[in-house]
Parts: structure tokens; C-alpha cells; sequence
């Protein structure tokens, strides 16, 4: 099991927040969600720590939901979670940093599918995540 960088402040960009166990994965999961404006929804950027240039995850967290994109070697370009929602319909917006990135509308996924994908890329030393459902990033 690797341990994991995660930024989304500002003050991240040096001195990322590191995680080394599946209890950390949920103690920062859940400030995230105390700490993200409902109109403005948390971004993070996850890695294996060390290597912010290898596959990684954005994970956006909502207060009962989120977002999930991977990119690796395999996904250049990314591949998206894929909600129950409709694909036609305006696109959800989440803020790393302050800047605004936009999902697709039916890029959203209940706040656990957000718990287990994070704690199974760590766990699986970088690998996408299995218990999501995945689309094109494109």
C-alpha cells in the first residue's frame, strides 16, 4: 500500500497533505466536506507520494456526492465516474484551487463511491479504481 499527496489549498503547492492510511483517506475526505461550499465544491488532485507526474485522481466532494477523474498511462487523456444521472444537462463545475473545472452531468457519484475509489487507488499502489463506472474524458 502506497501512501498518497493530496492538494487543494493554495498553501498545498509546496507542502502537499500526505496519506498514509485508509483512516486518513476518511478523516480528510470528511473536512473536505465540511470545508466545500455547496456553490463551490472542493477539488483535489491525488498522487502516489513522491510522484505527482504519474496516474493520479482528481476528486471533486460535494456534500453527499463527488466526482472522480483518473488519468495514467493507460487513460493519457482521463477517463470520468459515471453517476446515475443523465448525460445531457449542464456540466458540473468543481474548484481546485479556485478554478473552476468542469464534469459531465452525470459525472456524479454517491459520497462512499468517492471513499472507496480513493482508498482502493491507494491500497493498489496507483491503479484505477474497479468500483467506479468510468467514461471518456474527452
Amino acid at each position: 500500500m502506497g501512501a498518497l499527496d493530496v492538494y487543494y489549498l493554495y498553501e498545498h503547492g509546496d507542502i502537499p497533505v500526505t496519506l498514509s492510511t485508509v483512516d486518513e483517506v476518511d478523516a480528510l475526505l470528511d473536512r473536505v466536506r465540511v470545508e466545500s461550499p455547496p456553490a463551490a465544491p472542493m477539488l483535489m488532485d491525488v498522487h502516489l507520494s513522491g510522484d505527482p507526474y504519474a496516474q493520479g485522481l482528481d476528486v471533486g466532494v460535494a456534500v453527499d456526492r463527488g466526482v472522480i477523474r483518473y488519468s495514467g498511462r493507460e487513460w493519457p487523456h482521463g477517463v470520468v465516474s459515471t453517476g446515475d444521472g443523465s448525460a445531457d444537462g449542464e456540466p458540473r463545475s468543481y474548484f481546485y484551487m479556485g478554478h473552476g473545472r468542469e464534469f459531465p452531468a452525470n459525472s456524479e457519484v454517491p459520497i462512499d463511491v468517492i471513499r472507496k475509489a480513493v482508498k482502493e487507488f491507494m491500497e493498489s499502489n496507483g491503479a484505477r479504481p474497479t468500483c467506479v463506472r468510468w467514461q471518456d474524458a474527452s
